[in-house]
């Protein structure tokens, strides 16, 4: 039933991005370097109905979207699909560390508020799936993401802080980098503000005490 409950919870937030975006229109056409994605590629983009798109047609594109790929308006189009595999596919390139910096290219501080609330109470219910699943390898990955999109990191470091195991599965991830004052995960780009945010999380006597605790030493 529990499962059940925290699964309810993520589809119903990927339901409210799909209501968020649902204004911008299906783009006509793609600009794109051609070793990045294809023209054929591009028509199965665009000839498939969105939340049927597969995974691995839509890689190619969200891999490089607004680097050698598309523009805001095509992305903004594909963003709901694209977080969707992302929250369901663990194993799914790109990773939630590159959606993050093109969600950041994307202008979101511009999106109307239906928009940006759709994505925190998204990104919400991933981070609270992840500690109920069991699934606390994947914190670090999305954490980043977070920082990277430009977010205030800190209701989603709340959420890991209910969870002792899952503040320790993520301070895991990290300790050889806190001891230089930094986060490990090499997707990181500085200076970023999330970045710093966490590292003094981190670095608080209410956080460091529960790997203290647990490991008996300071890092």
């Amino acid at each position: 039933m529990l499962q059940v409950v925290i699964m309810n919870r993520l589809e119903t937030a990927i339901e409210r991005l799909y209501t968020a975006f649902c204004d911008v229109r299906k783009p006509r056409h793609i600009e794109g370097c051609p070793c990045c994605i294809d023209s054929r590629e591009i028509d199965t983009l665009l000839g498939t109905w969105l939340r049927d798109i597969a995974p691995e047609v839509l890689s190619p594109y969200a891999s490089s979207a607004l680097l050698t790929v598309g523009n805001i308006v095509d992305y903004l189009y594909f963003l709901p699909r694209i977080l969707e595999i992302s929250a369901k596919d663990a194993s799914w390139w790109p990773s939630p560390e590159v959606t993050g910096r093109a969600i950041r290219s994307a202008k979101f501080e511009s999106w109307p508020a239906a928009r940006t609330e759709a994505l925190t109470e998204f990104l919400g219910a991933v981070i609270q799936n992840l500690l109920e699943s069991g699934n606390l390898c994947e914190i670090d990955c999305w954490m980043c993401a977070i920082g990277r999109m430009g977010l205030d990191v800190q209701p989603y470091l709340d959420i890991i802080a209910s969870s002792r195991d899952a503040l320790l599965s993520y301070f895991d991830d990290n300790v050889n980098c806190l001891r230089k004052g930094r986060l490990c995960n090499a997707f990181w780009e500085l200076p970023c503000t999330g970045h710093d945010a966490i590292v003094r999380w981190f670095q608080s006597e209410p956080i460091r005490r529960i790997p203290r605790e647990e490991y008996g030493f300071e890092f």
